[in-house]
């Protein structure tokens, strides 16, 4: 399985993504170019949400609520879960830029939409390492999962 193979049903194919380009051989190879080093690069987008995904709910149920007081409410756990979001998107899509420079037509919204598929997946990590946090592992801060 190739690595964007995992963001397919928002960002769609290569054939989809070659499309626009079948006429002109010139931006055709262009976009198999960017195409195939994006594919390259992809094992570092998969690890930039796993890492985000946990780390953040790391922070949140261990050294954020270590110290007492406010922070045992559903609305912290909450921003951690927004910021988690908006971090991944904003992080994933600069470390695409970086990478790989969009010079083409639709790389840029290309690079969006894997953004955003892996904002949406490190927030389901986010939500899992929860759970199992909130079981398995001792913390102050709101069991949200606990019953």
């Amino acid at each position: 399985m190739k690595s964007l193979d995992l963001y397919k049903w928002l960002a769609g194919s290569q054939s989809d993504f070659l499309k626009p380009f079948r006429e002109n051989e010139e931006l055709l190879n262009l976009a198999k170019k960017f195409w195939n080093d994006f594919e390259s690069s992809g094992i570092i987008i998969i690890i930039t949400f796993v890492v985000l995904g946990i780390l953040l709910a790391a922070i949140y149920y261990g050294s954020y609520n270590d110290k007492p007081g406010r922070h045992y409410t559903p609305l912290h756990w909450i921003g951690f879960l927004f910021g988690t979001f908006v971090l991944t998107f904003l992080f994933t899509w600069l470390i695409e830029y970086i990478m790989i420079t969009p010079k083409l037509n639709g790389a840029v919204m290309l690079q969006m939409k894997i953004a955003l598929c892996n904002a949406i997946y490190a927030v389901g990590l986010y939500l899992l390492t929860s759970i199992v946090w909130c079981y398995a592992l001792p913390t102050n801060a709101y069991r949200l999962f606990k019953i």
